[in-house]
This record gives structure tokens, sequence and C-alpha cells, in this order.
């Protein structure tokens, strides 16, 4: 039997087409089979590339993330880094590449690049968690990193929730003040790049926090009552009272915050464990438990990211630049 050709796709053609709106669809539609329990999903595998060792020649790391996405029938792993001095070099923080296989057969329908695709995913988790989770008029939202997913998170927010005043900080000011100009204008909405994490958190109804930081940069003292608070780096970003004490704590995946992200910590402490988790948030995009009760409950979300977005966007990816003509095919 003749093996189909494997079709090439770079990011350039990739970000020619798929878009924020999209995406958000996608995700959404991901998180409530997850909630649903309708996709195969193992947790990630992270591979260090130095951090741990006593004499580390680098400090990034990989990720291996498999799925199989039952409702669109494809199966695939995204292997995927984050590279903390990839701003010297010119190049994005995240790198990473997509597979995506038949689950019949086996074969490689699509090999391509997966930095778009987890730019693109990371912002529209946010956005899913907003839309659940945040009150309804919610008009200031505080950003602590001014990277790319700074802006992805906003994009995705803007979808969901009629954002009049953003708040951005970074440790690198022009970083800041870049994404207040470059944001301010491509949305439409007022943006201020602000000196400190706690200028951006006072009134901030949403607060995201998307840095390579491993320590508090929010506390619990700047927070007020209602404020929905979004942790989506590799390590910890909130002060321990904030996820300690939150009225509702909430991850993606309960299984893959045990090792890596906001919680790690606190689970080798033993202060965090299962029956602080309030639920996965694929359970309440399925309504299998309920989002914000009130308007003054704190809630607390930790994103690590789900390799079963990537794969279901993949897929759409490879269905549209096929309609599209866009890529190449190569036997493999």
């Amino acid at each position: 039997m003749e093996v189909s050709k494997t079709l090439i796709l770079s990011k350039k053609e990739i970000q020619s087409f798929l878009n924020m709106e999209k995406t958000f669809e996608v995700v959404e539609k991901v998180f409530k089979a997850w909630g649903e329990k309708n996709l195969i999903m193992p947790a990630k595998v992270t591979l260090s590339l130095g951090e741990y060792l006593k004499q580390p020649l680098h400090t990034g790391w990989m990720n291996a993330m498999p799925a199989y996405i039952g409702f669109s029938d494809y199966a695939g792993i995204k292997w995927v880094g984050g590279f903390k001095d990839n701003y010297k070099r010119g190049l994005p923080y995240i790198m990473g590449s997509l597979i995506l296989n038949n689950p019949e057969s086996g074969e490689v329908l699509s090999f391509m690049d997966a930095s778009c695709i987890t730019e693109l995913r990371t912002g529209a988790a946010t956005g899913v968690a907003v839309k659940y989770l945040s009150k309804e008029n919610e008009k200031v939202l505080g950003v602590i990193g001014a990277g790319v997913q700074g802006r992805r998170n906003l994009e995705a927010i803007k979808l969901v929730r009629d954002i009049k005043e953003v708040k951005v900080t970074d440790i690198r000011k022009e970083a800041a003040e870049k994404y207040a100009k470059e944001m301010g204008n491509k949305l439409s909405v007022r943006v201020k790049a602000v000196k400190t994490n706690e200028e951006v958190c006072k009134n901030a109804d949403i607060i995201v926090t998307v840095t390579m930081a491993d320590e508090p940069l929010v506390m619990k003292r700047w927070l007020k009552p209602g404020v929905l608070i979004i942790s989506l780096g590799s390590y910890q970003e909130l002060e321990e009272p904030i996820p300690l004490s939150s009225k509702k704590l909430i991850v993606d995946s309960w299984e893959q915050a045990m090792h890596r992200g906001e919680l790690v910590k606190l689970v080798s402490m033993g202060k965090i464990n299962q029956k602080n988790i309030y639920a996965e948030l694929g359970e309440i995009v399925a309504h299998k438990k309920l989002g914000r009760e009130n308007d003054t409950e704190i809630i607390c979300v930790c994103l690590i990211g789900l390799g079963c977005h990537d794969i279901a966007v993949a897929g759409y990816v490879y269905e549209e630049a096929k309609r599209k003509n866009l890529g190449e095919y190569v036997e493999i």
C-alpha cells in the first residue's frame, strides 16, 4: 500500500490564515471535550536541558505533548521548549515543532512549525477562562509580562470582555512601553505601561501573569474582592496565600499542575493536593461544575498548557492548508 506524503508547513504559512478567533473556537471545544473525557491526553513530559545540573550548559527545557482528538480524529505530538536567552538571539522564547498523525495507520500527515499555534492556543485558553470565570462587566485588566504571550492573552480576553483599560509591566521597561503602544493601537483600547507589579494589580478586575519568573510577582494584599487572577508561567508567579486561600483554585490539568508551573512548590511542600483543586477548567466549560457564583469571590486559575489544544488546532491548520494549497508535500 502506498504511504501518503507528508505536508510540511512553515510558521509564515500558518500565520497567513490562523487567527485568534478560530483558535478560540477550537480551544473552547477541546476544553469541553476534556471535561467530558472525550479525548486522550497523557501528561506532558518535560526534558530539562540543564537547569537542574550542577554545572549547566543550558537553561532551557523541552516538553513532549501527545494527544488524540476524538471529535476530529487526529493524533499527534508537539515538541516545544522555552529558552530564556533567545531574545538576545533575536528569537522567540518558545520554539517548537508539531507532528500530526493519521490515528488509524500512524502515517505522518503533516510536520509543522508549532510556535504560532502555541502562541494563539495559550492566549485562547486564557480567554476561555475569562469567559467562564470573570464577571461580565470587567473593565480593567492587569498584565505582568509584555512578551508575545502578554499580547495574545489580551487579544483573546478582548474577544469575550469589553476591556476599557489595560495596565502592563515588564522587567524591561522598554518592552512594556512597546506593548502599550502596539496593543493600544491594534485593539483600540487604552493601554498604560506602569512601573510596578502593584500598580498593575491595583483595582484590576482581571490579572494575568505570563513571565519567566520563579518568585512571587503578585501579593494577596493587592487583590480586590472578585478579582480573577490567571497564572501562565512555568514556575511560581503568585504569593503562596493566593492559591491557598482563593475561593476557587482551578487548573487546566491537575496531573500536569503537580509537576510544573505555579503549584509545584506548594505540592512538594504538602500544602496543596487534588482536594484543594475546585475543578479543571474543562469541567466548567462542560458544565460539570459551576464557574463564578458571585461578584466577590477571588478565583485563581493556573494554566500549564494542554497538548490536546495543539493537536486540535493543528488538525484545523492541516485541513485549511490543504484547502488553500499551502505547504510542500514530501516523502519521509
